[in-house]
């Protein structure tokens, strides 16, 4: 699959790492020590709403001050949780949030994501990171051992462009000085990491780990490759 390729380039949530044990039952825990009664489902789906509203992270751009960060997420937080009764202390109960998902503890890497990386890398394969994220992302990578496998990495929220938009793909061809059509972008976004990365000509494997995608016959782009673990990339046996 990956033969073709001397540059590829991954998404992090849900591509490389994932919440643990979910962003619903993380709000559900710390919630409970500060007054909330809601699930972690009512809680999950919630956020998934709020998420979709403000079209993730895309408002939250060029930000270099990890103030308006926290006060972007502490606005979601808010409507997250509003819904569902009074939090004691909103101030405290966030703070804790934060601070938790900034955390590794809340974080788990992919089967296989470390072995991967290592073997792309042992195959002469460049590789970065593009993330719709905000800062706190470096901290993360460093903790989970995934930021010596990568040249760099691209978070939206501190370069000051995210995912769909072309101009984070088009740096992260620049700083790897290579043209569309030696790299392949992975990521479990259709819109996001699909149609963004085909929209300036990158090569894109879509990464389905619950066999959700079908493709419409009428749409115009469609990823190139369709993968169910990331293991896929290097031919391991499971």
């Amino acid at each position: 699959m990956i033969q073709s390729y001397t540059t590829i380039f991954f998404d992090a949530g849900g591509t490389l790492l994932h919440p643990f044990p979910s962003v619903g039952e993380i709000y559900e825990q710390i919630g409970k020590r500060h007054g909330s009664k809601a699930t972690s489902e009512q809680l999950q789906n919630k956020f998934s709403e709020e998420w979709k509203k403000r079209n993730g992270l895309s408002q939250l751009t060029g930000v270099l001050d990890e103030k308006i960060e926290k006060e972007w997420w502490k606005s979601i937080v808010k409507d997250v949780f509003d819904p569902f009764g009074k939090i004691n202390d909103f101030d405290a109960f966030f703070d804790e949030l934060y601070h938790v998902f900034a955390s590794p503890q809340s974080w788990k890497l992919y089967p296989g994501t470390i072995e991967v990386l290592e073997s792309l890398r042992r195959q002469g394969k460049r590789l970065a990171i593009i993330s719709n994220w905000d800062s706190r992302l470096f901290h993360l990578c460093d903790e989970l051992d995934l930021t010596r496998h990568f040249e760099f990495i691209l978070a939206s929220a501190v370069f000051g462009s995210s995912k769909p938009g072309p101009k984070i793909f088009e740096e992260a061809l620049s700083r790897m000085s290579a043209r569309p059509s030696e790299a392949l972008h992975i990521g479990d976004s259709f819109e996001d990491d699909i149609k963004g990365a085909s929209s300036i000509g990158i090569h894109t494997a879509l990464i389905d780990r619950h066999g959700h995608y079908e493709p419409h016959p009428s749409h115009p782009v469609r990823p190139r490759h369709v993968i169910r673990d990331l293991r896929e990339l290097i031919d391991t046996p499971r």
